[in-house]
């Protein structure tokens, strides 16, 4: 039997269900998309904030080693030594040797009462930086008694050395000195006048040392076969003008030496050409000027020094006059110093 029921208006048609499926897979598409879009730029936006990491610590890299090499360029580092306690050479005065015939009794006395005046004129100095500048020029103008001496003091030709001298000068250490010793040169063919030591007796110092920088262009003058046999080194000419730091180096036999990085306070400005071994550090230059002022002290002459000597078999110590080495008859009181 027939059915009379007509189909209901509210169950959706093929049609409808085709669309509403090509709808819901366009939402799904493009949630997918949008997904993959948002991977991508965190994928994209992760690699450049690792490509700039790595940029900014390779140009860290890069400007520190450029610092550095700049630094290394500039600068150089200093071994300044304290002077151990034990090493004063004024922690105990000599005393005039017993039984000693009435000529040298009055020799040894005179050098006895002037190393123990130098002790009371003792001074120290704060020691210098351990980091130095390799180059540039400085002028160190020295006012004294016998007119002005200006000196220009070169860093690349000894930094440390150049540095240890400025630093003394700013804490007004060679202020109020003298320049107690001078040699004549003669067969020694040396002419320099030394300076630097508030004691006055060349045994004075700061209270530290600085390290050998030993020049390499003076023009060497090599020693016989059998001197070098003995020990003893080439010389070299200090040119007139030369200021060098004295020392108590001593090269001796297969290498072994003795006294390096004695230097400090003291130094010597060469008069005349004069042949010394190329053991002391140079760091400077007098100027024409000043030049004038060291050749009137010298024609001045020269009040010969007293030096004791002990004979190596005997042990028996004897006190001499020293011709041609002592102190300048012209005396030259250093009133003050400035360097800029």
């Amino acid at each position: 039997m027939p059915s009379n029921e007509q189909p209901s208006n509210d169950q959706p048609t093929n049609e409808q269900r085709r669309q509403d499926a090509k709808r819901k897979l366009e939402q799904r598409l493009e949630t997918q998309q949008a997904a993959a879009r948002k991977r991508k730029i965190i994928i994209v936006s992760s690699s450049v904030i690792v490509v700039l990491v790595v940029a900014a610590a390779v140009t860290t890299l890069v400007v520190n080693k450029v610092l550095d090499d700049r630094e290394k360029a500039r600068y150089t580092a200093c071994a300044y030594t304290p002077t151990p306690a034990d090493a004063n050479p004024f922690a105990q005065a000599p005393q005039v040797p017993p039984n000693l015939p009435a000529a040298q009794q009055v020799l040894a006395k005179e050098f006895v009462d002037n190393f123990t005046a130098g002790k009371s004129k003792q001074r120290t100095a704060t020691i210098p930086a351990d980091r130095e500048l390799k180059k540039g020029e400085l002028t160190a103008q020295f006012t004294t008694s016998q007119g002005p001496i200006t000196m220009t003091l070169d860093r690349s030709s000894a930094p440390c050395n150049v540095a240890a001298v400025t630093t003394l000068i700013k804490q007004k250490y060679y202020d109020n000195t003298t320049c107690h010793r001078m040699t004549e040169g003669g067969t020694g063919k040396i002419a320099v006048l030394q300076c630097g030591d508030p004691t006055g007796t060349g045994a004075g110092a700061p209270g530290w040392s600085s390290p050998d920088e030993f020049p390499t262009d003076l023009k060497v003058i090599p020693q016989s076969q059998q001197l070098a046999a003995m020990g003893l080194p080439n010389s070299a000419i200090y040119p007139r003008g030369t200021v060098a730091i004295a020392n108590s180096y001593q090269p001796g036999q297969g290498g072994q030496a003795s006294g390096t990085n004695t230097g400090s306070a003291q130094m010597f400005l060469v008069i005349n050409d004069s042949e010394l071994p190329p053991n002391y550090s140079v760091v400077g230059k007098v100027d024409e000027n000043g030049l004038k002022v060291l050749d009137t002290v010298y024609k001045g002459g020269i009040n010969p020094g007293i030096r004791p000597s002990q004979d190596p078999n005997t042990g028996a110590v004897t006190y001499a006059p020293t011709p041609g080495d002592g102190a300048p008859k012209l005396p030259v009181e250093i009133k003050t110093v400035t360097v800029s």
